[in-house]
């Protein structure tokens, strides 16, 4: 009798597999979710930076030929600043969009780009209003130059000095508190110090 009772008593050990496969299940589960978040957070970083990167230097897709100067740089990044530009052409940028072409409504410009300022006469004064004009009512529409009223001008330094002044005065008119002009760097000579 005694071996018939051992047959049908009960273990009284802990049977730990299904609690292993319980454990490695979870585990499984965890380190599956922790890697896709894991990536998604990585792919989002890279699309900020991306961002970024084109916020950054959004006026640096029109290529001109800036002054050089010794002054001290402006970060234009910051607070995604407004950037006008005016390249060779006598074509205005804001960021990468051209907004205004000043050689399609006064193509008599097209003489005194890159000329000495005997070349500039009252004829030309006249076609050049007619470009500020213009340009002064495609600033009066954008809502984010009336609301930070700060702007800051690139221009070639091909396109003469009074044209470039003649354009501060109407971005001043426009209602631009605080205005900038972007030059590049200096580049210093180490050998003559």
């Amino acid at each position: 009798m005694q071996g018939q009772g051992q047959r049908g008593a009960m273990m009284s050990e802990i049977n730990v597999t299904p609690l292993v496969d319980v454990m490695l299940v979870l585990l499984i589960i965890f380190m599956i979710s922790s890697s896709i978040e894991t990536m998604q957070v990585q792919q989002e970083k890279q699309r900020i930076e991306e961002e970024m990167k084109v916020e950054d230097m959004p006026d640096q897709k029109v290529p001109v030929n800036l002054p050089k100067t010794n002054a001290e740089p402006v970060n234009l990044a910051e607070d995604r600043k407004l950037v006008m530009t005016i390249n060779d052409r006598a074509e205005f940028f804001i960021g990468p969009t051209k907004i205004l072409a000043c050689l399609d409504i006064a193509p008599r410009l097209n003489k005194v780009l890159g000329a000495r300022r005997s070349a500039w006469g009252p004829n030309e004064d006249k076609a050049f209003k007619l470009c500020l004009d213009a340009l002064e009512a495609k600033l009066s529409k954008n809502a984010k130059l009336k609301a930070d009223k700060e702007m800051y001008l690139r221009a070639d330094e091909g396109i003469p000095y009074g044209m470039v002044l003649k354009v501060m005065a109407r971005i001043r008119a426009s209602g631009v508190a605080k205005f900038g002009l972007v030059a590049e760097p200096e580049e210093t000579l180490q050998g003559s110090q």
